[in-house]
Formats: C-alpha cells, sequence, structure tokens
C-alpha cells in the first residue's frame, strides 16, 4: 500500500499544494482564533467546570462544523479531476489493477483528512486546562471527528466516481452533507405523532452533532430523547452510521470507477434526420428545452454571455430542472402537512413561519454557491478562458452575464417553493378579503368593489407587508451567495477550491452570525447586533415572528449588509476578471 504510485504522487502533490497548505493554515488559524476569543478573561483560575464545558461545547461545534466544509475540497475531486484533464483512461493503461487504483485515491485523500484532524488536536487540548475535561472525552471527540471526516470524505470520493464535472460532484457532497449532519432531527420533530420514535431517534443519531450534545451533556440530551433505544448509546449509533456510510460509498466508488473504464469512450449522440427529431419533439415537455435542436442568432445588443449560459446552463440540462423543481415543490408541501399533523391540536403560527424561512433559506444556501462557484474557473479548466479574451466582449459583460444566468436558475428552485409563500400568508390575521370561496363568482365581484378604494390598498399592505420583506430578504440573499460564488470562482485556480470557500462564506452568513446568540456574553450590545446583522434567518425571523426584540430594526440592517455584500463581491469579481483578461502569462 505504501508503495502504491497513486498514493505517493496524490499525497505528494497535495501536501506541497498551495491550495492544501492554505485551506490547513487557514482551518488552524481559525480555531486558534476561536479559542482565543473564547477564552475567560479572568484566566482559567476563576473557572468552574460548567462554564468549562460551553468553552469546550463552542469550540468543538464550531471545530465540527469546519472540518466538515473542508472535506469535499479534498475528496469531491478525485476522480472528476482525471476526467476533466482526460488523464483518467491512462490510469488503466498502467500496470496496476482498479483496485490498486481505487485504494491509492482512497488511501492519499483520506490520510489528509487524518492529518488535518491530528493538526487540530493540540489546539483542541488547550481546553483540557480549563478542567473537567478527562483523557477518555478528549479521546472520543478525536474518535468522533475523525469518523466524521473519514465517512464524510469516502462519500465524496462516491460523488466524483459518479459524477463528471468536479463541481456537480461536489455539490453533491455539500447536499448530501447538509442532510446526514444537519436534517436527521425533521423525521422526530415532525413524525413522532405517528409513533416509530425509536427510529427517529436512531435517524437523529446519524449527525455528528447529536453525538457531540451528547458527549458534551449527556443528561440534558436524555431529557430531550422521546424514549431510550437499546443498550447502545448515540456515541455509538453515530459511529456504526458512519460505517454503513463508508460502506455504502466505497461500494458506489469502486463500481462507478469500473462502469467509468467500460465506457470511457464517451456516448454523445448527434442526430440529423427528420424522424429522430420528431421522435425528440414527441417527447414531452423536454422537446420544450431540446438543446440540439437550432438555436436563433444573438440578438444585436443582448448579452451574449448572458444568452450562452441560459442556452448551456438552463436549457441544456432540462431533466435535472424539472426533476429538482418537482422535488423541492413536493419536500414543501410534505413539510407544511407534517408541520400542521404534528401541531394540528396548538397551531402556532411561528412555528410554521421559523420552519418556512429556515427551509427556503436552506434551499437557497445549498442550490446557490455550487451554481455560481465554477462560473470563472470552468472558463478556465476547459480552455475556452483564452477565447473569450480573444472577443470583443469586456469582463463587466462577462460579470453580469454569468450573474444573470445563474440568478434565473436560482430564481426557479425558488419559485418551486410557492407554497411556502401561500402558507405564511395565509396565517396572517385579515379581514379584508370577502368571506365567499375564491371558486365562486361571488367571491371576485366583492374583491374588484373592494381593491377600488385606497383604504383598502392600505390595509392590505399593513397586513402582508412582513410577507412582501421576506420575500426582499430572501431575494437579496439569493444574489448575495450567488456573488460569493462568483467571487470565489473569480480568485480560485480550480472549481473544488471556489465551491469549498462559497460555501464557507454561506455558512459563516447563515451560521456562524449566530455566534451572539450563544456567546452573547462575549461581546457588546453593539458588535453582537452588528453580527446578527449578516444573517438573513434572523432578520427574516424578526420580520415574520418579532424574534430578537433586543435588536431593534436589525432586518432594515440586514438589508443594507446583504446590499453591501453585493456590491463587494460583484465590484471583487470584475476587477479580478478584468486583471485575467489583460494578465499576461
Amino acid at each position: 500500500m505504501l508503495r502504491n504510485p497513486i498514493l505517493t504522487r496524490e499525497f505528494t502533490s497535495s501536501a506541497r499544494s498551495l491550495k492544501c497548505n492554505f485551506l490547513v493554515w487557514a482551518y488552524l488559524l481559525l480555531l486558534g482564533g476561536i479559542l482565543l476569543l473564547l477564552w475567560p478573561a479572568g484566566g482559567i483560575q476563576s473557572l468552574i467546570s460548567e462554564k468549562s464545558k460551553q468553552i469546550f461545547a463552542l469550540f468543538f461545534s464550531i471545530d465540527l462544523t469546519l472540518l466538515i466544509l473542508l472535506v469535499p475540497a479534498f475528496t469531491a475531486t478525485a476522480i472528476t479531476y482525471e476526467r476533466e484533464n482526460g488523464t483518467f483512461g491512462a490510469l488503466f493503461t498502467t500496470l496496476m489493477n482498479p483496485l490498486e487504483i481505487m485504494l491509492g485515491k482512497l488511501g492519499a485523500t483520506i490520510s489528509l483528512l487524518v492529518i488535518l484532524v491530528l493538526l487540530s488536536m493540540p489546539i483542541a487540548s488547550i481546553c483540557a486546562l480549563t478542567g473537567g475535561i478527562s483523557m477518555g472525552f478528549m479521546l472520543k471527540i478525536l474518535i468522533l471527528l475523525g469518523a466524521t471526516a473519514i465517512s464524510y470524505g469516502l462519500m465524496g470520493l462516491a460523488c466524483s466516481a459518479l459524477c463528471k464535472a468536479s463541481s456537480t460532484a461536489i455539490i453533491m457532497n455539500y447536499v448530501l452533507i447538509m442532510l446526514l449532519a444537519g436534517a436527521t432531527w425533521l423525521p422526530e420533530a415532525l413524525l413522532s405523532t405517528f409513533g416509530f420514535n425509536q427510529v427517529w431517534q436512531i435517524i437523529r443519531n446519524i449527525s455528528p452533532f447529536d453525538a457531540l450534545f451528547f458527549l458534551l451533556y449527556p443528561d440534558n440530551y436524555k431529557v430531550t430523547m422521546a424514549t431510550s433505544v437499546t443498550m447502545l448509546n448515540p456515541f455509538t449509533i453515530h459511529l456504526i452510521s458512519a460505517g454503513i456510510i463508508s460502506l455504502i460509498s466505497l461500494i458506489f466508488f469502486y463500481r462507478y470507477v469500473l462502469q467509468s473504464r467500460e465506457r470511457s469512450g464517451g456516448n454523445k449522440q448527434f442526430y440529423t434526420g427528420g424522424m429522430k427529431s420528431l421522435k425528440r419533439k414527441l417527447n414531452w415537455p423536454f422537446y420544450l428545452f431540446d438543446p440540439l435542436k437550432r438555436k436563433k442568432p444573438i440578438r444585436r445588443f443582448a448579452n451574449p454571455v448572458f444568452v450562452a449560459e441560459m442556452r448551456s446552463k438552463l436549457f441544456a440540462n432540462p431533466k435535472f430542472v424539472l426533476r429538482g423543481v418537482s422535488v423541492i415543490f413536493i419536500l414543501s408541501m410534505v413539510l407544511l402537512t407534517l408541520i400542521s399533523l404534528q401541531f394540528g391540536a396548538v397551531l402556532r403560527a411561528g412555528t410554521v413561519r421559523t420552519v418556512s424561512i429556515i427551509f427556503q433559506i436552506g434551499v437557497v444556501a445549498m442550490l446557490a454557491p455550487g451554481v455560481s462557484s465554477g462560473l470563472i474557473t470552468d472558463e478556465l479548466a476547459a480552455g475556452t478562458f483564452m477565447s473569450l479574451r480573444m472577443t470583443p466582449v469586456k469582463p463587466y459583460t462577462v460579470i453580469t452575464g454569468k450573474l444573470k444566468a445563474t440568478f434565473f436558475y436560482a430564481l426557479i428552485f425558488i419559485i418551486s417553493s410557492l407554497f411556502v409563500l401561500i402558507a405564511m400568508g395565509y396565517l396572517e390575521q385579515q379581514d379584508i378579503f370577502p368571506e365567499a370561496s375564491m371558486l365562486s363568482g361571488d367571491f371576485w365581484k366583492a374583491l374588484l368593489e373592494k381593491v377600488k378604494v385606497a383604504a383598502w390598498w392600505k390595509q392590505f399592505w399593513e397586513i402582508y407587508s412582513r410577507i412582501f420583506i421576506w420575500v426582499g430578504i430572501l431575494l437579496l440573499s439569493t444574489v448575495t451567495f450567488l456573488t460569493a460564488g462568483l467571487f470565489a470562482s473569480a480568485f480560485s485556480k480550480t472549481t473544488s477550491i471556489a465551491t469549498a470557500v462559497a460555501y464557507s462564506i454561506t455558512a459563516v452568513v447563515c451560521l456562524v452570525s449566530f455566534a451572539p446568540v450563544m456567546i452573547g456574553d462575549r461581546f457588546s450590545h453593539a458588535f453582537s447586533a452588528w453580527i446578527l446583522s449578516f444573517n438573513p434567518i434572523a432578520a427574516a425571523m424578526q420580520i415574520t415572528n418579532d424574534a430578537f426584540e433586543s435588536y431593534p430594526n436589525l432586518w432594515i440592517n440586514n438589508l443594507y449588509v446583504m446590499c453591501g455584500l453585493i456590491v463587494f463581491f460583484l465590484v471583487a469579481a470584475t476587477i479580478r476578471t478584468w486583471y485575467l483578461f489583460h494578465h499576461q502569462e
């Protein structure tokens, strides 16, 4: 295994690469800065055990989050990188068999993740100086971090073997990680009224954050459990689930690596006959977006980059768009139905609003960075950026064209969750609409009479203004995450780095900015308000649920911050693209 040439080459090149060193140093510096921020001002002599446990919990929660964000950057491009550079077929012309190739890729990526976990432990061990932390506890935390990194890393390798493009593999890996690390509490929260509490509890234990919470606060964790599952504790169940995830990922990785070898010759199809064209047009509804049909010339004053991106991304893959829209549409309806069943006896509008906000921001946060993080790096990897430089198109035209196309791409998935917005509007108390059914003609006749009065529009705005403001926050958040991906793509060399940076920015905006809620006593009130102003979820909760009352005008500040971030990312990406256009290598 140690003499495997792929293992030697991959590990050596990764250890020497600027990307790997930058990610490792950034990871360690962030951990050191967080520990310095959490450290008590009075020293460890005056620290009690409970306060020590709180510091330890916050530190390792952030450590686990950063580690999860870094995993796809190391693993999700292991095979797609070979395909994109045309070297995948050459691997099978060597004297190595497919198993040796697979072990070499596995060994290189997993060893980097293990080293990353080990490098973080000296910083983490400083927390033990505060007291209340045993050596056995530290060992369990190390095992938890290692098992999470390896299982999610193997999942990234499976995504890399399954997908053809690096950007697709990274997005798939991040989506799976979000589901396994953050969405495992949903079945227990929404389906507990149907019974099967032991099953929902086991699903909840799949998340590494759930296991970390059990290790830190076992007594508090037992209070949140609906039932005692088995003799195994949640930490053990999580390790078993991590092993199952690793095994399934290995099976997919091995299978699709061999399958890719068999069909490495390509399967592109072109047609010129009328019968074939007629057959495709009868395949409804995909004929509406047929990427092989003859295209009209681009109009004179149209943005050619925007038209090209729309044709190559949005209309070139209609099956993915329609299936994605259908999945989000179904999920939104199922989510609202389950919330109504779970809280049917005492339905609270605030509960529905909170879940709706998290759902829609979650959809945007999962899709938007991945959609835009390859806009520039994909051109560089495909070798088409030089051709773009030879055209009269300006860098700003390139940036705006690509950003507009990705916004339309992301807007389709936002519209697919329309039922969530309708439910939020339905929960508003109002008396301005007629009492009759919307299906009857009397309703519309009475409504037409009401809309002629100016006072009706004023009352309409007073009732539904916060719904419109929430839609504005959602759209601004979408543009912010898209421009963050564009910014990362302009300053990165590969799509994998750009995607990791884009999702890291998204995680900081959506998750890290909630830090004042957990450690507000460490910051002043003004500084906490400034940090929370970056969070669109907090702003939306304030405008819809009257939350965060101690931070007035939080949602207004969030609008200003989102606009500022958009301008910063857009200007920086434009300047970087201008530099790439004029840089002579």
